[in-house]
């Protein structure tokens, strides 16, 4: 237990010792990058109206595909679900509408 508390010492003296040199009497540096501060401060020149309509047209746009996506998938439930109905009533279902019907389930997952 002793000889950790002395190692502890020994490495507080060697790093904060040199750290205490090396910031006293030490002048700082102002470094500024080269583009003009009124990119930063300015904001009389961005239109808030645009900013606005900009900000509206994504929204519509995203609720579109939105809407969209939930449209494909219930399609492809109710396709689904048809074609459970008709094999559970017993019905032959054509070779063509059952493969028609299952393209028509896969599209929505392999547009994701």
């Amino acid at each position: 237990m002793h000889s950790y508390w002395h190692i502890l010492q020994i490495l507080s003296i060697v790093t904060i010792f040199p750290m205490l040199l090396l910031s006293c009497g030490s002048d700082r540096v102002n470094i500024e990058f080269k583009t003009p501060r009124q990119i930063y401060v300015d904001d009389s020149k961005t239109d808030p109206d645009k900013l606005n309509k900009e900000l509206e047209y994504d929204l519509r746009e995203a609720e579109k595909k939105r809407r969209q996506k939930q449209r494909e998938t219930e399609a492809a439930a109710k396709a689904r679900t048809e074609v459970e109905q008709k094999a559970k009533s017993g019905q032959s279902i054509p070779a063509e509408e059952e493969t028609t019907q299952s393209e028509e389930a896969e599209q929505p997952t392999q547009q994701r």
